[in-house]
């Protein structure tokens, strides 16, 4: 079987009866790839009405080790299925479509913010992408004060880890886990966890992604140092 000539870029185009592109006529004679497999038996199991792929397979940045993000729409109770498809493990939320119908907090759904929507039988899936959005629109950012809070905690946080014991150890750890995020606070930024942020900062700002590399790389003081110095003019 020859691969399917009208690949869509991320691996899902004909796989369980959902076609990516008018143009993939070939469908089950397609050479099925891993996610193409797994969009299979999440049509087969659910029969579902909406899928949306999140994460390191909707981007195109899964590597050994990924899971398989999706949210389902389909059946009448909420699940989740962490099964094992093709040696890539999934990280599958069912909710029925009731759940969508009655109010809900869209902050439990922000990581489809940027996902691909590859089946929406009744349009449940985009209104749900668009409240997330909207919502992450209108969210409101750190005030200064907040500001100033994060950076004087930096400032405790690096005192602290100069304690050549499992607590030091454990605090230097600690603050270049929260100060990531405290980088996006301070510069207005959303922060959508650690492998798009790290993504994020080497792209627009190199010369901060390189001293959080070099603090996240080595157990040196100074590296350190440099990287919470680094955070002190963002107010």
């Amino acid at each position: 079987m020859k691969p399917c000539p009208a690949r869509c870029g991320t691996g899902f185009c004909g796989a369980g009866g959902v076609s990516h592109s008018p143009a993939c006529t070939e469908g089950r004679a397609c050479r099925m790839t891993a996610p193409e497999r797994i969009l299979t038996y999440i049509q087969k199991t659910y029969q579902p009405e909406a899928v949306v792929v999140y994460g390191s397979f909707a981007d195109g940045s899964a590597g050994a080790g990924s899971d398989f993000d999706a949210l389902v729409i389909a059946g009448s109770r909420a699940c989740h299925d962490a099964s094992e498809i093709d040696g890539v493990t999934l990280d599958v939320f069912v909710y029925p479509a009731a759940t969508f119908c009655a109010d809900y907090d869209p902050e439990d759904f922000v990581q489809i913010f940027d996902g691909k929507i590859l089946l929406d039988r009744r349009g449940t899936a985009a209104q749900l992408q668009k409240r997330v959005l909207d919502y992450l629109a209108e969210r409101p950012k750190k005030s200064d004060e907040e500001l100033r809070q994060a950076l004087d905690w930096c400032g405790k946080m690096l005192a602290r880890t100069q304690r050549d014991d499992a607590e030091g150890a454990y605090r230097w750890h600690w603050l270049l886990i929260d100060s990531l995020e405290i980088y996006f606070d301070l510069h207005g930024l959303p922060y959508y966890g650690p492998k798009k942020a790290l993504r994020t900062m080497e792209q627009t700002d190199p010369e901060a992604f390189s001293l959080y590399s070099k603090a996240l790389n080595s157990m040196n003081r100074d590296a350190l140092s440099a990287w919470i110095a680094c955070l002190q003019p963002g107010i």
